[in-house]
């Protein structure tokens, strides 16, 4: 584990940086809620005025003015995935493709190293960076939910934060495998955000848009988030095609980096 372990270490300000900045999304949002409360009725009326697909992009047609609702409409639907997403793309597209331009790939491979345990350390440090972010999230929520009165179950919310981080791993796997096909880290950043935002729509227009409905199963934030875990807790099912979209970009990123000539 030396690579995923030196890995770490070089972004280890960078996370100090990431752990900060969620923590401060997540006081930001949840100091809102006690004013978010006082106007349940008003607001609750609102939300059942937009558009279906603007219903779905924020958190559904529900209560958003209770704690699940809340929370689901303000952290899960965008700024936590959206945060988790940057960070696991950037890793991915680093890992590998990042290396090469920089010109370090070469002095990793000169060690007795094969390619294969470079791409498994290096995944493993995206789902490590990934993971530790998402445990701040988790305890930013568990911490200072309660002292502005959002109520929600320990498991629960470690369900959702659980499938945020698996849905960020599955595209920074994406990342990851373009890198080691490519090695241009901003092809890899473009073609893994460009897949993420094609999905996320997909998922989004899906239940308003005819012809569309029955492939909403086909994008990751339909697993992430459509079983609704802050109220359900986990889904086995769902919490696998993440992990299983990961594990096939990380066989693709194990067979691009064995057959490509890092020379070309």
């Amino acid at each position: 584990m030396i690579v995923t372990v030196k890995t770490l270490r070089d972004q280890r300000r960078a996370l100090i940086g990431w752990a900060i900045g969620m923590a401060a999304v997540v006081l930001l949002y949840t100091s809102l809620y006690p004013s978010i409360r006082s106007n349940a009725d008003t607001l609750n009326r609102y939300m059942r005025t937009l558009p279906e697909a603007v219903q779905n992009m924020i958190g559904g047609s529900g209560d958003i003015t209770s704690s699940t609702g809340y929370l689901r409409s303000e952290i899960f639907s965008t700024m936590g995935p959206l945060l988790l997403l940057i960070l696991a793309i950037g890793a991915g597209a680093r890992a590998i493709a990042g290396e090469e331009e920089h010109g370090t790939l070469d002095l990793l491979l000169a060690n007795p190293i094969r390619r294969r345990t470079v791409v498994l350390q290096k995944f493993w440090a995206v789902i490590a960076s990934t993971s530790g972010i998402g445990l701040v999230l988790f305890l930013a929520i568990a911490v200072l939910g309660p002292a502005f009165g959002l109520d929600l179950g320990v498991v629960d919310l470690a369900a959702t934060v659980v499938s945020a981080v698996a849905l960020a791993v599955a595209f920074g796997s994406v990342a990851l495998a373009v890198g080691c096909w490519r090695g241009r880290r901003a092809v890899a950043i473009a073609a893994s955000t460009s897949l993420a935002v094609a999905t996320y729509l997909l998922n989004v227009l899906a239940p308003s848009v005819e012809g569309l409905g029955p492939y909403r199963v086909l994008s990751p934030f339909y697993h992430y988030i459509e079983h609704d875990p802050l109220r359900n807790g986990f889904s086995v099912f769902h919490l696998s095609v993440l992990v299983a979209i990961a594990l096939v970009a990380l066989g693709l990123a194990l067979l691009g980096f064995e057959r490509r000539d890092l020379a070309s």
